[in-house]
């Protein structure tokens, strides 16, 4: 045996030396590397799993197409395309009769003043056919008063509205289109207070607005129901 050779020789890479051969030793710790990659690579994708199935879901659940202000309107203007969007809401952070689609908002009236940002709902709007049998001259008009339900206002009666403050009468024998209850905080910001859609003709309407106006903090209107009110047949 030559200097300097030993057995088992033709598995070592000398110089100038083709490649070792591919033995069982290689294709043992090939395998061996390829279990190692594939183990690290399974723990891995656990680990992406387990995160997503533990992330928190949106508070209130799934996020739902909801109808917003973009700007503020006043009460009786017509909504316009540039006047709201949709966007999505968890069902925590919309009311639950919240519009859905631009479609139910684009071209009606506003009941009472909308503000940016206000989640739009059925009862903040008129309806188109909220006036019928009414006068030509009457607008719908909506009203923030003191708990409307409390004194049994129904859609059809004949009231008087009146300051808490002063006592003064904003309106007198004005007959009501439609009563809204007030509406709890859905977490972004104060609740709606309870609302009465009035038919006015013009002067009435801007006594009330001139009452709405001279009100200071913690004051009210309150709808006094006139004897022998009624909806109508």
């Amino acid at each position: 045996m030559p200097a300097g050779t030993r057995w088992g020789s033709r598995w070592r890479r000398g110089r100038g030396h083709a490649a070792w051969p591919d033995g069982p030793r290689r294709r043992r710790a090939r395998r061996a590397r390829w279990r190692r990659w594939a183990a690290a690579g399974l723990a891995a994708l656990a680990v992406l799993v387990t995160v997503g199935t533990l992330r928190p879901a949106p508070a209130g659940g799934a996020g739902v197409p909801t109808v917003v202000m973009v700007r503020d309107v006043a009460a009786g203007e017509p909504i316009g395309a540039d006047d709201v969007t949709v966007s999505v809401r968890p069902d925590g952070q919309r009311p639950v009769s919240a519009l859905t689609t631009l479609d139910a908002v684009l071209g009606r009236s506003a009941a009472a003043p909308l503000t940016t940002r206000e989640v739009v709902t059925p009862e903040r709007l008129v309806g188109g056919d909220l006036l019928a049998g009414q006068p030509d001259d009457r607008v719908a008009l909506g009203v923030p008063v003191l708990d409307a339900a409390s004194v049994g206002v129904r859609a059809g009666d004949h009231v008087d509205l009146y300051a808490t403050g002063s006592g003064t009468r904003a309106a007198a024998d004005v007959v009501v289109l439609a009563v809204h209850d007030a509406e709890e905080s859905t977490g972004l910001g104060t609740g709606a207070p309870a609302r009465v859609t009035l038919a006015l003709d013009p002067a009435q309407a801007a006594d009330v607005a001139r009452g709405l106006s001279a009100l200071e903090a913690g004051q009210s209107l309150v709808v006094a129901i006139r004897h022998g009110s009624g909806p109508a047949q």
